[in-house]
């Protein structure tokens, strides 16, 4: 049989699986494992199956993904995203739109302790979409701020995604977070535009919290207490990494403590407060979440194994770097393929699909690994808001009684416009992305 046939069945097989509901890692698995069986023997991936999992999974960088997953759930349970609202509400309450402002930073803000985009929508949403509404906000408004801000969670540091890309391509984690920060802000800016438009129709004189208080009588002290709790978390991330006072993994791990620290500070503030509830869940999440990645990394592993072993990736990208094109073109057509792939695909299951086959052809071209990351988290975060999977969107009708999931959509599309300018501005001025890990190398 010919390789070209071979990797046919392969891909046509990753489809049919994933369009029949089977869990994406399996699919990578079972597709590649057919791959090699057709391109060799029995014996081949066999070994394959045997070894590379454990090669995949036995690096000492991937203890970051675990301890970024525990701290975000840690912080969690500790109910620090309230009090982040609340705050950010009461600082920004005198502009127009302030409440849409208040849950923008809300989401920066716990997007970065948490660098999960899910958790993001699901938390802030369940606060923040009931008082926009009651404010005037309309349904769909409401819940395109929660689902675009929400995106954040997986740009700004610390982020699984930008982990599991350096992984995959050996690019520096430490400098892929700090990649992602400047962008993070400019794409939090663009939102607040259309806030700022939309808030000449979608605004009240009112903010009120879930309890029913208003957010001028709400506790002050905890408010500023957890922001400067999210700071505190945030420079432990970014700030030791930056000076160099510790690597990637080690913040990871101490940022983790931290938020220990911070969840037993809130048992001893709390008499009511059950820590070994909170603990028991927060590690409980953070074993499915970690299995999830770990598990796909996996499978991403035997796909891409097999994709090697055939030539195909070489392949492809001798083929496309032998194109007579603006190499800029290139870049963007790699960068549009992702957009139907967001549509059907999880922004995980895009990465390892995609970057073993994009990167070689990127960085041959010419291009920074570091900046092409940035491009295709953002296309990613497109791809969380894109119908028909659009899994935000999903979240936060699930997190909203009541919200239709037709409103969702329909409140998502202006955010989806500042991504796609964001992206542009991204790809037009590289240097926003690659200037903060410049200074700091």
């Amino acid at each position: 049989m010919s390789s070209n046939w071979i990797l046919i069945i392969s891909i046509s097989t990753l489809l049919l699986l994933i369009l029949g509901s089977v869990p994406v890692s399996f699919s990578l698995l079972t597709s590649g494992t057919i791959g090699m069986i057709l391109l060799r023997d029995q014996g081949f991936a066999y070994n394959t199956l045997a070894n590379q999992p454990y090669a995949t999974t036995a690096k000492y960088t991937l203890l970051l993904i675990p301890m970024f997953v525990v701290m975000g759930m840690l912080v969690l349970q500790a109910g620090i995203a309230k009090d982040v609202f609340g705050f950010s509400a009461k600082v920004l309450r005198r502009l127009p739109g302030g409440l849409g402002f208040a849950t923008i930073a809300a989401c920066a803000g716990f997007a970065a302790v948490t660098g999960s985009s899910a958790a993001t929508v699901a938390t802030v949403g369940r606060l923040s979409i009931s008082e926009m509404r009651r404010n005037g906000y309309s349904a769909a408004f409401a819940s395109g701020i929660v689902a675009a801000s929400g995106t954040l969670g997986i740009l700004i540091p610390p982020s699984v995604v930008l982990i599991l890309y350096g992984i995959l391509t050996g690019e520096s984690i430490g400098e892929l977070l700090l990649a992602g920060i400047i962008p993070g802000i400019v794409s939090a800016l663009l939102y607040t535009l259309v806030v700022l438009w939309r808030s000449r129709t979608d605004i009240g004189p009112q903010f009120v919290l879930d309890d029913g208080t208003s957010i001028e009588a709400s506790t002050r002290s905890a408010e500023v207490s957890s922001a400067i709790k999210v700071l505190v978390l945030f420079l432990t991330v970014v700030g030791g990494i930056y000076t160099g006072i510790f690597t990637a993994t080690e913040s990871g791990a101490i940022a983790a403590f931290v938020a220990l620290l911070m969840l037993i500070w809130t048992a001893i503030r709390n008499r009511g407060f059950k820590l070994h509830q909170a603990l028991r869940k927060a590690l409980e999440e953070t074993t499915e979440v970690s299995t999830m990645v770990f598990m796909l990394l996996i499978g991403g592993s035997i796909f891409t194994f097999f994709l090697v072993s055939g030539g195909y990736a070489r392949d492809f990208a001798e083929a496309i770097t032998s194109l007579e094109v603006n190499r800029y073109l290139i870049v963007a057509l790699c960068l549009l393929s992702l957009i139907p792939l967001g549509m059907i695909l999880d922004g995980l299951s895009m990465l390892l699909i995609t970057v073993p086959l994009f990167y070689p052809v990127v960085t041959e071209l010419g291009f920074n690994g570091l900046w092409f990351g940035i491009l295709i988290v953002k296309m990613i975060e497109l791809g969380l808001i894109t119908p028909p999977v659009g899994i935000n969107v999903y979240v936060v009708v699930g997190a909203s009684p009541g919200l239709k999931i037709e409103d969702a959509f329909k409140g998502i599309w202006p955010f989806g416009v500042m991504d796609i300018l964001t992206i542009a501005l991204l790809f037009s001025v590289p240097g926003i992305t690659t200037w903060l890990p410049s200074i700091a190398g």
